[in-house]
C-alpha cells in the first residue's frame, strides 16, 4: 500500500488531529483497570466478541490521553478493512504529517495483519511507544504470538454488557441502588436487557426481527465464515455453524464428544476442534464440573453456553427456553467457571467462588421454584453456609441445610456481576 493511501487513511482515522475529538461513551467496568495500566510499558490488548465495544474503549483511552498530550502524539489505525497495510509504513506516514514520532500507537483488529506479533515485538523493543491492540478473537493471541510477546503484554477479554452496565447505557443506573423499591421497573429493564444479548447497539431496538438479523449477520456468520475460517484451517465452516446452533438451541448442554460424534457422523477430533474454535472466538464458553481437585474437574464432562443469547432466538422453542436465556445471562454476568453434578445426576447450575467462599446457585426462572436436592447435597458435601435460588420475582430467605436465599434474577445480576 503506497504512502499516499496510508496518509489518506490516517487522516480519516485520526480526525482528532485537526479538531477536538468527539466521543459518545458510557461507563464500562473494565475501563478502570485499563486506565491504571496506561503508564505501564506493557502492550495492552483487548480481545472479545465482535460488536461488544472494544473500539469504543480504545477511543476512550485516546480521548483521555488528549487531555494531557498533543494530538500528534497519538496514532490510531484499524486493520479491519485494510489488512495489507504495514506497520512501519503507517508510522512513517505519521512522521511525515507531524514531523515527530508518535508516543501512543492504537491498532484495531491487529490479528488481520500477517505476522503481527513479531512486528509489534520489534516496535515494543524500541521502547519508543506505548502500544494498544484489539482483536475480535482470542485466537490472535494464541497462535505463536504468546511466545513472541511473553512478558510484554496485558490481555483483557471484553465481554458483552452486564445488566448493571446496560442500566447505565439505558440511563437507568439509579434503579440499581434500590432494587426492592424499583423491583417492577428493574424487571421490565431486565427483560429488555435479555433482548440485547449484551450488545450495546441493540439497546432500544425492540423489534425482534431486527435484533435477530443483527445477531445472525453481524456477529455469528461474520465470525464463522470470515474470522474463524481465516485463522483456522476449517474443512467445513457450515459444520462449525451447525455445532454453534446446537449450543444455541441447548444452552448449558453437557457435551460428550464421543456421543456427539456418533450422532453427527463427524470424528471426535473434529468436534473437539470445532468447540475449541468456538470458545476461542468467544462464541461459546465452557463450565467444568466442580471438584476441589482441578485435574479431576477438567477430566469430567463439560457444559457449554453461548456467550450471547436472546429471546429473539427462541423461535419454535417452548416456554422453558426463556429460563435457559436467564441461566445463560447468570453464567455470563458472573463469569462462572463451574457447575456441579454427581453420579446420581443431582446438580447445581453454577458454583461461584466469592471471598474464598463457595456459593452454589440454582436458576429457576419461575415464581414457585421446586425444591432442588442438588443444592442440599452440594452444601453438605462442601460445607457451604449459603445457597442461592434465582427466581422470576420471589424474594425470601429460609434456613435448613444452609441459608437459602431466593432472589429475583435482576437482583442476583446486580449483586454478582
Amino acid at each position: 500500500m503506497g504512502n499516499e493511501k496510508v496518509t489518506r487513511l490516517l487522516l480519516e482515522f485520526n480526525a482528532f488531529w485537526k479538531s477536538p475529538m468527539q466521543l459518545e461513551y458510557k461507563e464500562r467496568a473494565v475501563y478502570t483497570q485499563l486506565k491504571k495500566l496506561v503508564s505501564e510499558p506493557q502492550v495492552i490488548s483487548l480481545c472479545g466478541l465482535r460488536r461488544v465495544g472494544k473500539t469504543t474503549l480504545l477511543k476512550k483511552i485516546i480521548y483521555d490521553l488528549l487531555k494531557d498530550y498533543a494530538a500528534g502524539s497519538v496514532l490510531y489505525f484499524s486493520f479491519d478493512d485494510f489488512p495489507g497495510s504495514e506497520l512501519f509504513d503507517i508510522i512513517d506516514a505519521h512522521k511525515e504529517i507531524h514531523g515527530v514520532e508518535p508516543k501512543f500507537l492504537f491498532f484495531d483488529e491487529i490479528q488481520k495483519l500477517p505476522s503481527w506479533a513479531e512486528k509489534i515485538k520489534v516496535l515494543y523493543d524500541t521502547k519508543k511507544y506505548k502500544i494498544f491492540l484489539s482483536g475480535s478473537e482470542s485466537l490472535f493471541l494464541r497462535k505463536g504470538s504468546r511466545e513472541s510477546l511473553a512478558g510484554r503484554i496485558y490481555e483483557f477479554e471484553i465481554k458483552g454488557l452486564t445488566f448493571r452496565e446496560y442500566l447505565g447505557f439505558a440511563g437507568k443506573s439509579r434503579l440499581a441502588a434500590k432494587p426492592i423499591l424499583y423491583g417492577a421497573e428493574l424487571q421490565r429493564e431486565f427483560e429488555r436487557y435479555l433482548l440485547t444479548a449484551g450488545f450495546p447497539e441493540l439497546i432500544g431496538k425492540e423489534d425482534h426481527n431486527i435484533a435477530k438479523q443483527y445477531i445472525r449477520d453481524a456477529v455469528v456468520e461474520k465470525i464463522v465464515f470470515m474470522d474463524a475460517s481465516r485463522l483456522y484451517p476449517l474443512e467445513n465452516p457450515p459444520q462449525l455453524l451447525s455445532i454453534l446452533e446446537i449450543v444455541l438451541d441447548n444452552p448449558g448442554m453437557t457435551v460428550d464428544f464421543n456421543a456427539m460424534s456418533h450422532e453427527l457422523g463427524m470424528s471426535r477430533q473434529t468436534i473437539s476442534k470445532y468447540f475449541d474454535v468456538l470458545e476461542k472466538a468467544h462464541l461459546v464458553l465452557r463450565l467444568f464440573n466442580f471438584s476441589r481437585n482441578k485435574s479431576t474437574s477438567e477430566k469430567k464432562l463439560k457444559r457449554y453456553y453461548p456467550t450471547f443469547l436472546s429471546p429473539v432466538l427462541a423461535e419454535n422453542k417452548d416456554a422453558s427456553y426463556i429460563g435457559k436465556v436467564v441461566e445463560t445471562a447468570c453464567v455470563v454476568n458472573t463469569g462462572a467457571k463451574f457447575f456441579w453434578r454427581d453420579k446420581y445426576k443431582d446438580e447445581v447450575d453454577l458454583v461461584l467462588l466469592r471471598n474464598s467462599k463457595l456459593i452454589p446457585v440454582e436458576v429457576k426462572y419461575r415464581n414457585e421454584p421446586r425444591k432442588n436436592k442438588g443444592l442440599e447435597k452440594f452444601c453438605k458435601k462442601y460445607g457451604c453456609g449459603e445457597a442461592i435460588v434465582v427466581t422470576k420475582g420471589v424474594r425470601k430467605t429460609s434456613k435448613n441445610f444452609a441459608t437459602e436465599q431466593w432472589v429475583p434474577a435482576f437482583e442476583f445480576l446486580l449483586k454478582f456481576s
